[in-house]
């Protein structure tokens, strides 16, 4: 079972201290969360000011640090379209100037955003692997509609929802719609603040994979704060553990 570190997203140091923004500070975290489990790792690059962004200058410098730091563990990064100010142009435009050696394994295509099968095309040509971002049935729909649903690395589920039960519940209705549409990529699940680690406990019990890190929640299982993103790994290793024991 594959265990993915999400290391910043959009997480401010207001929200957690230690979240990592420069590259440094992600192939230090990337480095730590791989030694206690982590199988992958998924970044939002930050440009000097700390926000998000998609200029191939800081992507690149960021991919380059983590791969450093992590040598064979695949690195992968958002294409959030809020990273260009909601602005699909601009982004494919980015997004073609990520060449040369530090290109990023993968790269995260979200379902409900315009311009989603165009951009998913770009990546394949540049050789970037394609993760489906589906936060719920309906998306897995336009998955299916897209032509591309056959060609990704995983889908991600990934309900919106806050409210524990709710999130658990669109999980599985996405999973449904995969279902129906006879969808078999691999899928890895994951969800946000409170309803992370129910998200989480409910997809391991499918055998699915799943992610954790700072850019999904700050707190632990036990509703304590984590030190930073290793031990958020650790926890997620201890809840595949404890789900392997029960079954």
């Amino acid at each position: 079972m594959l265990i993915k570190a999400c290391l910043n997203g959009g997480t401010t140091r207001q929200a957690h201290p230690s979240v990592p923004q420069a590259p440094g500070e992600l192939a230090a975290d990337a480095a730590a969360a791989v030694s206690v489990g982590a199988g992958a790792v998924h970044l939002h690059p930050r440009d000097s000011s700390g926000a998000e962004t998609l200029d191939p200058d800081a992507v690149l410098a960021a991919v380059a640090a983590v791969r450093a730091a992590v040598p064979g563990t695949p690195v992968g990064v958002t294409t959030g379209l809020w990273a260009v100010g909601g602005d699909p142009g601009r982004r494919m435009a980015l997004v073609s100037r990520w060449t040369g050696p530090d290109t990023p394994e993968f790269a995260s295509v979200n379902l409900s955003e315009p311009g989603a099968a165009e951009l998913a095309a770009q990546l394949g040509e540049l050789g970037i692997a394609v993760e489906a971002g589906v936060w719920s049935a309906a998306d897995a729909d336009r998955l299916a509609a897209s032509g591309f649903g056959g060609q990704v690395l995983r889908v991600l589920i990934e309900p919106r929802d806050l409210v524990p039960s709710a999130a658990v519940a669109a999980a599985a209705a996405a999973e449904a719609a995969l279902d129906r549409h006879g969808l078999d990529a691999p899928r890895l699940h994951h969800g946000y603040a409170e309803a992370t680690w129910h998200v989480l406990r409910a997809a391991v019990r499918l055998g699915r994979d799943i992610r954790v890190g700072l850019e999904d929640t700050t707190v632990l299982p036990d509703g304590r704060q984590a030190g930073g993103n290793a031990e958020l790994v650790e926890a997620a290793v201890r809840l595949v553990a404890e789900e392997a024991r029960l079954s």
